[in-house]
């Protein structure tokens, strides 16, 4: 990651009031060894579970709506931002806007961050508080300090410039909200003016459900239709390891690949369907790629769980009686239960 521009400034604002100050810095913050630290942590905290993914309702921005298009096409041309300081001071007014009305919301501190990561230009605006920390003088004597929360993210935002500027029809906006409440989260989405924000954690579930509907209509056999689970898993897990959208028709490419063309054409028209209405690109969740390799499920007495290419192997199911017969037990399990037996 190669930091371009960073800019920080205040909100000042307490819960419970309407009133809100905007204490802007003049310049740039410099970009030296603590600036990179902290986009680092903030990347790490932001590529944590809980994304959703979008695109600007009004990609060059109008006079009603959201402005923050508006004031990007104002002021990023061809991958640089001609005054970035005023760019942040314009976006942080509107910020405000929205702010203002909500009085359980309160300020923080509003961090302007645009980088390039392999020729892609991108745009951090977040929304960092402060909190009270021990701090340890020279002469040993500890002392109260305020410092920047960084245990948890409250609102990010993140936008492709690069994607946004050649008019990408993908989901180039990313954002979360951390453990904001709902009135904080609302406002934010405003700022952003994005159309139809979609959550990455149930986009990821839907594909899992699109590749079982496609085994289920091929009628593969058990372990092809696993092999062929476990390649889509990686493959989306290489994706989200990169940050990067996972493009639907690059997983039917791999259908063509193992199948047929026209099997790939299937599984597009199936991924199109109203079953599942599949956006062309998804940012994908790895938690929710589990149910493509794993096979589980609980009661309040039991709860079971086994990779799915066991599945007919050391795991046999009886579909007549609804009995599953498990072998190769782990030894930890067969200890225990030989105790019991005993």
């Amino acid at each position: 990651m190669s930091i371009s521009n960073l800019i920080v400034h205040e909100i000042q604002k307490h819960e419970g009031e309407r009133k809100a100050i905007l204490i802007a810095r003049p310049n740039e913050n410099p970009v030296d060894g603590q600036a990179e630290a902290l986009s680092a942590q903030v990347t790490n905290l932001f590529n944590r579970s809980g994304m959703n993914t979008g695109r600007f309702a009004n990609p060059q921005g109008s006079e009603e709506g959201a402005q923050l298009p508006a004031l990007l096409t104002k002021y990023f041309k061809d991958n640089a931002f001609l005054d970035f300081s005023a760019f942040t001071k314009e976006c942080a007014a509107e910020y405000l806007k929205h702010l203002e009305p909500v009085e359980e919301a309160g300020g923080g501190l509003l961090w302007f961050n645009h980088y390039e990561l392999h020729d892609t230009h991108f745009l951090y605006i977040v929304m960092l508080k402060r909190k009270q920390g021990i701090g340890l003088g020279a002469d040993l004597s500890l002392s109260q300090v305020e410092q920047i929360e960084m245990e948890k993210l409250h609102m990010a935002l993140r936008i492709n410039l690069t994607a946004w500027q050649g008019e990408d029809e993908g989901r180039y906006i990313a954002f979360r909200f951390g453990r904001a409440p709902k009135f904080e989260s609302e406002y934010f989405t405003q700022f952003i003016g994005c159309d139809e924000p979609k959550a990455a954690a149930k986009e990821t579930r839907k594909l899992v459900d699109l590749t079982s509907a496609f085994c289920q209509s091929e009628g593969l056999p058990s372990k092809q239709a696993n092999d062929f689970k476990k390649v889509v898993s990686e493959h989306c897990q290489a994706r989200a390891e990169d940050r990067e959208p996972l493009e639907i028709k690059s997983i039917a490419s791999e259908v063509e690949s193992r199948f047929s063309i026209e099997q790939a054409n299937k599984f597009l028209e199936i991924a199109d369907s109203d079953s599942f209405k599949m956006e062309k690109e998804i940012f994908v969740e790895k938690a929710a790629l589990k149910k493509l390799t794993r096979l589980s499920g609980s009661s309040r007495a039991l709860t079971l769980s086994f990779d799915s290419e066991l599945l007919g192997e050391s795991v046999v199911f009886d579909a007549d009686s609804g009995a599953l017969v498990i072998k190769d037990l782990p030894k930890s399990l067969l200890k225990q239960l030989q105790s019991v037996s005993n």
